[in-house]
């Protein structure tokens, strides 16, 4: 029998420099989860994904749009669980705050956070290992059940003020929403890290198997 599909949204300010350094905090995790569930268990499938997420994108000096996805919810829920501002929300609640949010200006670099059609590249640097070029390449926009959008530390001042003029004129579905991107764009000028960026990554999905 068919499943409906669920949705899951996170607004994070990612430190792409911290993240993809992290190999070790996600292998720490992963011998942690293995030593009390065992290798078979989903928690365990997750890490190890994790890790070898992270090995790819230092490898390639890319990240598809699924791959960017990935990466902040990696980072959101192992590499700095706790840390740094983020802003999750799930199901039909969730996407109407969104899609509230995304009406209320058609700022340029709304668009960037919250693409609705196709996609791009852009460059962050992350100077890993000595000797190789400091820019990684992550592709941002619509793929299938995925949407990734990314505003990197120079336009971020951009997206404060935008979002801030959005409030004055903001429909109470959306105000709380654009409050709360004002203060994690805000955050995210305050790492004042070329590394460091406002990332939107969602996702629909089966919420579980049919019996």
């Amino acid at each position: 029998m068919a499943v409906p599909m669920g949705w899951r949204g996170l607004l994070r300010v990612v430190d792409f420099q911290a993240l993809l350094s992290a190999q070790p905090v996600v292998a720490a995790a992963l011998d942690k989860a293995q030593r009390a569930s065992g290798t078979l268990a989903p928690e365990v499938k997750t890490l190890r994904e994790g890790y070898r997420l992270l090995a790819k994108v230092l490898w390639t000096r890319r990240a598809s749009i699924q791959r960017v996805h990935d990466l902040a919810w990696l980072d959101h829920t192992v590499v700095s669980v706790g840390t740094r501002l983020g802003r999750t929300w799930t199901g039909e609640d969730g996407v109407r705050a969104i899609d509230a949010a995304e009406r209320t200006t058609t700022a340029p670099v709304f668009l960037e956070l919250f693409p609705r059609e196709g996609s791009i590249w852009i460059e962050i640097p992350v100077q890993a290992f000595a000797g190789i070029s400091p820019n990684v390449k992550f592709e941002l926009g619509v793929s299938g059940p995925v949407r990734v959008g990314l505003v990197p530390d120079g336009k971020l001042k951009a997206l404060y003020d935008a979002t801030g003029t959005a409030k004055f004129d903001a429909p109470p579905t959306a105000v709380s929403v654009l409050g709360e991107l004002e203060e994690l764009a805000a955050a995210a000028r305050r790492a004042s890290s070329p590394s460091v960026a406002l990332v939107f990554a969602a996702s629909s999905f089966e919420e579980r198997a049919a019996e």
